[in-house]
């Protein structure tokens, strides 16, 4: 399971960079950096950037693989650069980009907020997670996975921390499998553990890393297994948001008693 702090995520942005310090990327580096300098001229509007972003990027796709540089380099060696250049490019845009509206903003602080009050009472079984698929060490250590989310600027960076998180619910699913002789039933069993870590996690500005990951990896990195879990997450944040008595498998009364005690509880840590 890759992390994105361990040595296989550094050396494609580090071999990046000292190709573009050489002399024969003298034109890459002119085109990179025009497009820098023309955002800061630009009104900042996510979904528009996100397409500049992702046009951009195509467009120097094409650049590279032409490039004296890469002559008969592996399709492996370009996407090396091409990830170097992404996270290069983003990490530079990052303070444009990132959780910049206003309606992010409060979106974040209204999923966090109701993260906090679902923590006081939310157990495994209101999620119709069954007991033979408890584990506390491998929840904790998906937790600590998805806690580090904001810990990166990179999108494919933050999207490894959503990675590492569901691979780790993935392997322990497998784990109990076949260890129980017992036929895995997909989502109907993955979605659920993921909600539950989530909201044991409450990673930091959910919404707005959920948002930029979706604009701003390149779209050709957004498929197979990472779409899976990146809309499984989303699902999760959705699930949050629209939370009711229903879903939790609750009565509304008692749905509405947890909701109240734990505002009340919740407004004396934070207040």
């Amino acid at each position: 399971m890759e992390s994105p702090t361990s040595t296989a995520s550094r050396p494609d942005f580090y071999d990046f960079i000292d190709r573009m310090r050489r002399p024969a990327a003298a034109d890459l580096f002119r085109s990179i950096k025009s497009f820098l300098v023309s955002f800061s001229f630009l009104e900042s509007n996510a979904e528009e950037d996100g397409s500049k972003v992702q046009a951009f990027l195509a467009e120097m796709e094409s650049a590279i693989r032409d490039h004296p540089l890469w002559t008969n380099a592996t399709s492996q060696e370009i996407d090396h650069a091409l990830e170097g250049l992404e996270k290069y490019v983003m990490t530079k845009l990052f303070d444009r980009t990132f959780g910049t509206s206003t309606e992010d903003a409060v979106t974040d602080m209204e999923i966090s907020e109701k993260i906090g009050l679902l923590q006081q009472f939310v157990m495994p079984h209101h999620l119709d997670i069954p007991k033979v698929l408890h584990n506390e060490a491998s929840w904790l250590l998906a937790v600590k996975e998805l806690q580090k989310i904001n810990s990166f600027k990179a999108p494919r960076e933050k999207l490894l921390c959503i990675m590492s998180c569901c691979q780790v619910i993935n392997n322990l699913l497998l784990n109990i499998s076949m260890s129980n002789d017992r036929t895995l039933s997909g989502a109907d069993e993955f979605l659920p553990i993921l909600i539950y870590i989530t909201i044991k996690a409450n990673p930091p500005q959910l919404h707005s890393n959920l948002k930029f990951v979706q604009l701003f990896r390149r779209e050709t990195k957004l498929i197979s297994e990472v779409e899976y879990y990146l809309t499984n997450l989303i699902s999760a944040k959705m699930f949050i948001i629209d939370v009711n008595a229903r879903s939790l498998s609750m009565e509304e009364s008692e749905f509405q008693n947890h909701m109240e005690s734990a505002k009340t509880s919740y407004s004396s840590v934070c207040c």
